[in-house]
């Protein structure tokens, strides 16, 4: 053992100055298995293991070995093989193939198997012998025999012809070898054959016929034709479609070429495709280089051609009247050809600001012309503007366009917002005089007659939007234009086309003047109109301040009841001011008449109307719908506010002050006293009397129901004397009874009980006093 581990040493040591001798090649003893393996940790030698590990191998040898296996294998063997013959894994294998691949010139590593030059040498060997049986050989034909990549046997066959490899590869195709005797013998066999041809024969199939090789042919019969030995031309390049046009062929071609346009002045393609020209437009340029064509889909054109369409034009321009250009050139051209000959007319014209209208791509007419057109239509518009404005059809169809405003409107609120602000700065003195002057300068929004320019620009912009009043439809155009004389002539095309044409011109000029036949109707009523706005503001000013202070009377009461008096007075007071301000806003953007101011609205109709107003009022009023369903007055007081506000109603919204509050419970309080005073009904005193008394205990406006009054009763019963109590509750007590009593009996009595007490009621409500709290 311990001359083994000398030896091992003696080996490391060998190892590390790379000076291993030939003789010592494997390291099979087994007692030195354990001591090799200290030395492989202790880094002091460098072997591989076998694949079974009881044999070890130096990475130099095992290059050696490589090298040995490719040359018994005659220069070509795989990495898998390799592995396998050597009993080394795989990875070690495929490393050192790479690195002897890298280091030595003549050995390469393709797909998983090494090759040496000697291969290579003897594979070129093999090619150029089936080569010369052949006479052509492709790469892919070689890549398939030997297993090789393309690219590979391309570039390696490359490097040997000439030497070992004796031909030529294709200039076309360099993957394609031919001998050289194998190129002269069709070189001489392809010129036989084409001289004797006189009419031009397609390539392809002359190829097909006599067998000759296509990758060569067409190198050949180039070079015959470069080098005169071959006397025409190959049109359509090396595709399917290529042809061979002998020189005499080609000589009477462009004879007959030649006659047809001097006589004509124009040249078809698809006759010179049945004339045996396969590209006839490279042709035709080819052959009049000198000459100013204008080549179309169909055909090319000639200057004399051109000139005859720009005189035809110029006379229709200069006599007023139409010209159909069709006609005047030959009919083998398509319309899209007369449309491109013609727009080249035209752009010279319109250059020298020309009035020219284009109809159905063929039809020239003259401004004058157009205007004649449109002349018996101008007595029929202003009659109809009168009637439709007479019938209400241009209001019903101005509501329509209003709900397409949108962006314009909230761009014209914002900015008149802007100039609100502005207007503020610098105004003295505060309070409800200061801001009535403020908002009065913007209230000319959608007024009709307070600013003809304003009414004007408004109307204006809403017939530009969808839906606009039509003043005809195209089909009642054609029908006008079929009876006008001047027309009689016109292809029928002509007119639908024409109608389609001048639909948008004559309605545009049809709104001018519905919109100057409603503008006078309209005048009238501006005044009317100032009146309804100034009384409207009035109005519900005063609604406003009153449930104001009626949401401070519900704050009076326990949670309970001030939710279901709260949701009372949204249902009421607060819809009716919603109704009023929504019909107000219909009437001004004209959904409907001033008649109709007093429509009670549902909630399904006042969304509905909502959604027809313009974008910008939109937000607010949805707002404000949706507060009323709500269970905050406050809520409703902050929308209500912002709606009566600028960029909406632009009406004055008042402040609420003391001064205000006081004149709004004195009048609710007389009210209710005149009310009262002419009541006859017991359950109705009954109701009015409580609201007064509830009001004058608590200096608080009350709006409740009379299903509310047990509930203000026990409200006041400790804030009231009893000897009132008494009599309140006396009343309720008999209302309550003779709404459930059956009896004839009972009820004349409860009746005769209750006559006794209304006037009693009716004193102490309109006499009574304000206790202090505790007194009572």
């Amino acid at each position: 053992m311990a001359s083994a581990w000398e030896e091992v040493k003696r080996l490391a040591a060998d190892f590390q100055r790379a000076q291993l001798t030939s003789s010592v090649q494997r390291l099979s003893e087994r007692n030195c298995v354990e001591i090799v393996k200290k030395l492989l940790e202790q880094k002091l030698i460098e072997v591989i293991f076998t694949v079974d590990g009881k044999e070890y191998i130096t990475p130099k040898h095992l290059v050696k070995e490589i090298k040995d296996e490719l040359i018994v294998h005659g220069g070509r063997i795989y990495l898998v093989e390799l592995a396998q013959l050597l009993s080394v894994d795989f990875s070690h294998i495929e490393a050192k193939a790479s690195e002897l691949a890298k280091a030595e010139q003549g050995i390469k590593l393709v797909l998983g198997q090494l090759i040496n030059s000697d291969y290579l040498n003897h594979l070129a060997e093999e090619i150029d012998e089936k080569l010369q049986q052949s006479g052509q050989i492709t790469i892919g034909e070689l890549t398939k025999v030997y297993d090789l990549p393309a690219d590979f046997l391309e570039e390696e066959v490359k490097l040997r012809l000439g030497t070992i490899i004796h031909g030529q590869a294709d200039l076309y195709d360099p993957r394609t070898i031919f001998t050289e005797a194998y190129i002269t013998q069709h070189k001489y066999h392809i010129r036989g054959v084409l001289s004797a041809v006189t009419r031009p024969i397609q390539l392809t199939n002359f190829i097909n016929q006599y067998g000759f090789p296509e990758r060569l042919f067409h190198s050949v019969i180039e070079e015959l034709i470069q080098d005169n030995r071959l006397t025409g031309s190959v049109s359509g390049g090396r595709t399917e479609r290529s042809s061979y046009i002998p020189s005499i062929y080609a000589k009477s071609q462009n004879e007959w070429v030649d006659s047809f346009y001097t006589q004509n002045g124009y040249l078809e393609y698809d006759s010179l495709v049945r004339l045996g020209i396969q590209d006839p437009k490279n042709h035709i340029k080819k052959r009049y280089k000198d000459e100013s064509l204008m080549f179309l889909s169909s055909g090319c054109v000639g200057g004399a051609i051109v000139e005859q369409v720009e005189a035809a034009v110029d006379e229709a321009l200069t006599s007023g009247s139409w010209v159909d250009v069709m006609p005047l050139l030959p009919s083998v051209f398509t319309v899209e050809d007369v449309q491109h000959i013609l727009n080249s007319v035209l752009k010279v014209k319109i250059k020298q600001n020309a009035p020219i209208h284009t109809f159905i791509h063929t039809v020239v007419f003259s401004d004058l012309f157009f205007q004649k057109c449109l002349e018996p239509f101008n007595a029929l518009m202003t009659e109809k503007a009168k009637e439709d404005v007479a019938k209400g059809k241009f209001l019903s169809k101005l509501q329509t366009t209003r709900n397409s405003s949108g962006k314009g409107e909230k761009q014209e609120s914002k900015t008149k917002e802007e100039r609100r602000k502005k207007a503020a700065v610098g105004k003295s003195g505060g309070g409800t005089q200061g801001r009535e002057t403020k908002t009065k300068a913007v209230k000319k929004k959608y007024k009709p007659g307070e600013d003809s320019e304003s009414e004007e620009e408004y109307i204006g912009s809403s017939l530009s939007k969808q839906g606009e009043l039509e003043f005809l439809t195209v089909v009642e155009i054609e029908e006008k234009l079929v009876s006008l004389p001047i027309l009689h002539e016109c292809p029928e095309d002509l007119l639908s086309e024409l109608a389609q044409y001048i639909y948008r011109p004559l309605t545009k000029k049809y709104q001018e003047e519905v919109k100057s036949a409603f503008l006078s109707s309209t005048a009238a009523s501006s005044s009317t109109r100032k009146k309804t706005h100034g009384e409207l503001q009035d109005k519900l000013n005063t609604m406003f301040g009153e449930v104001h202070m009626f949401y401070k009377g519900v704050k009076v009461f326990q949670e309970d009841i001030q939710i279901q008096l709260t949701k009372h007075l949204l249902k009421t007071i607060c819809t009716d001011m919603v109704n009023t301000v929504v019909n107000y806003l219909a009437i001004e953007h004209r959904m409907y008449a001033e008649k109709d101011a007093s429509i009670s609205l549902t909630s399904e109709n006042r969304l509905k109307l909502i959604s027809k107003l313009p974008e910008n009022l939109k937000d607010p009023l949805q707002k404000l719908h949706n507060s009323v369903g709500g269970k905050s007055v406050d809520d409703f007081l902050i929308q209500m506010d912002n709606v009566l506000g600028p960029g909406v109603c632009d009406m004055v919204a008042k402040k609420m002050d003391k001064k205000r509050e006081r004149q709004l419970v004195h009048t609710h309080r007389q009210e209710l006293i005149s009310q009262l005073a002419e009541c006859s009904d017991p359950a109705l005193c009954l109701h009015l009397a409580v609201l007064l008394i509830f009001q004058i205990q608590t200096s608080s406006m009350l709006h409740a129901s009379g299903k509310f009054v047990p509930q203000i009763i026990s409200f006041l019963q400790l804030k009231i004397p009893e000897e009132v109590y008494k009599v309140l509750i006396d009343c309720q007590e008999n209302v309550v009874k003779q709404l459930t009593r059956g009896s004839d009996d009972e009820k004349e009595e409860i009746q005769a009980r209750l006559k006794e007490l209304v006037p009693r009621v009716k004193e102490v409500a309109t006499t009574y006093k304000r206790v202090a709290e505790g007194s009572a």
